[in-house]
C-alpha cells in the first residue's frame, strides 16, 4: 500500500510537470504568434507609409466658348443660347504639416549658436541674450557640469552659468 501511494504521488508529480510544461509551451506559442502579428502590423504600416499618396489629376483649363445657337426650330422658333459651362472645381492642394517648432531659450538664459564641444568639456559659440556680452560675440564657457549637450537643451557650467544650446 505504501508503494502504491508513493507511485501515485510520483504519477501526480509527473502529471503536474507535464501540465506546467504544456502551459509554458502554449504561452510561448501565443507570445510568438503575438510577435508575428505585431511584426506584420508594423510591416503593413511601413508599407502604407512608403506608398506615395495619389495626387489629384491636374484639371485642364476650360477655354471660354462662345454661346451655342440651337439649329432646331429654324422655322420661326426662338433662338436659344445654351448656358455657359460650370466653372471647374477648385484645385485641391495637399496641406503640408506644420514644421516642428524650434525650442526657444527659457527667459533669462542666453543662447549659444553655432556651438561646438571642446576637448576640455567647455563649449564655444556665438552668444545672444546675455547682459554681459554683445549679441554675436564668440565666447567659451567653463566646463559643462549638468545637462545634455545637444541642440535645444539647457546646460549648466561648473561656475553655475546656464546656456541654451541653439
Amino acid at each position: 500500500a505504501k508503494k502504491a501511494a508513493q507511485e501515485e504521488k510520483r504519477q501526480a508529480a509527473l502529471a503536474e510537470k507535464q501540465r506546467i510544461a504544456e502551459e509554458k509551451k502554449q504561452a510561448q506559442l501565443e507570445a510568438k504568434k503575438k510577435a508575428e502579428e505585431e511584426k506584420a502590423a508594423r510591416a503593413a504600416k511601413a508599407k502604407q507609409a512608403s506608398k506615395p499618396k495619389a495626387e489629384a489629376a491636374p484639371v485642364a483649363p476650360v477655354k471660354s466658348r462662345s454661346p451655342t445657337i440651337s439649329l432646331f426650330g429654324l422655322g420661326g422658333g426662338d433662338d436659344k443660347v445654351a448656358p455657359a459651362p460650370a466653372p471647374p472645381a477648385p484645385k485641391v492642394t495637399k496641406k503640408q504639416p506644420p514644421a516642428p517648432a524650434k525650442k526657444q531659450a527659457p527667459r533669462g538664459v542666453p543662447t549659444l549658436s553655432g556651438w561646438k564641444l571642446n576637448g576640455d568639456g567647455s563649449i564655444s559659440g556665438s552668444i545672444s541674450g546675455s547682459p554681459s556680452f554683445r549679441d554675436g560675440e564668440r565666447v567659451t564657457t567653463s566646463q559643462i557640469a549638468n545637462g545634455r549637450i545637444e541642440s535645444g537643451s539647457v546646460v549648466k557650467t561648473g561656475s553655475g552659468s546656464q546656456y541654451f544650446l541653439g
